[in-house]
């Protein structure tokens, strides 16, 4: 730029003589000063675009490296997440074939010791007279209520409070 303005002021010097031109001469060349002046002023503009156009570059380049590296944050977190998944699963299934080894070793309970003959007998409820009956009202058909599980060892105890958490975890 600065060279154009250079070679403008030459040509101004050069030509602004009137005993050097002719008339003629001296008003081409003051056409030829006006255009270089326009071919000046849209450089400058075109320039002046050219550094807001640089700045918006800059500005997506600033933001392109804030979205990569948040990007690898989160595949980072992601990655720790899967993993921390696998682990649980691990420990749930660890967890699973204690119990199950636990419940094979636990002792049976031992069958109800059967009665002997006399015993049956007197345990036996005396018969009741037709007279004395009479019939029970008819009770809703409702299933009987079974009562809560609890957990009998810690091992179980453990399971079931495992099994809660996971199911939680899983949104259930």
């Amino acid at each position: 730029m600065a060279q154009i303005w250079q070679q403008n002021s030459a040509l101004r010097s050069r030509y602004a003589q009137p005993t050097l031109m002719p008339t003629a001469q001296a008003v081409n060349t003051r056409v030829a000063c006006e255009q270089l002046e326009q071919m000046a002023r849209r450089l400058e503009a075109a320039q002046a675009e050219i550094r807001r156009y640089q700045t918006r570059l800059f500005a997506c380049e600033r933001q392109m490296i804030a979205l990569r590296r948040e990007n690898a944050e989160l595949e980072a977190a992601g990655e720790q997440a899967r993993t921390e998944a696998e682990q649980t699963a691990a420990r749930e299934q660890a967890l699973l074939q204690q119990l199950q080894a636990a419940e094979q070793e636990a002792p049976q309970p031992a069958p109800p010791e059967v009665l002997s003959a006399p015993e049956t007998l007197a345990a036996q409820p005396e018969p009741v007279q037709a007279e004395d009956v009479q019939p029970e009202p008819q009770a809703a058909a409702q299933p009987p209520a079974e009562p809560e599980w609890q957990p009998k060892t810690e091992l179980e105890h453990r399971a079931a409070e495992l099994m809660n958490w996971f199911d939680q975890m899983m949104g259930t």
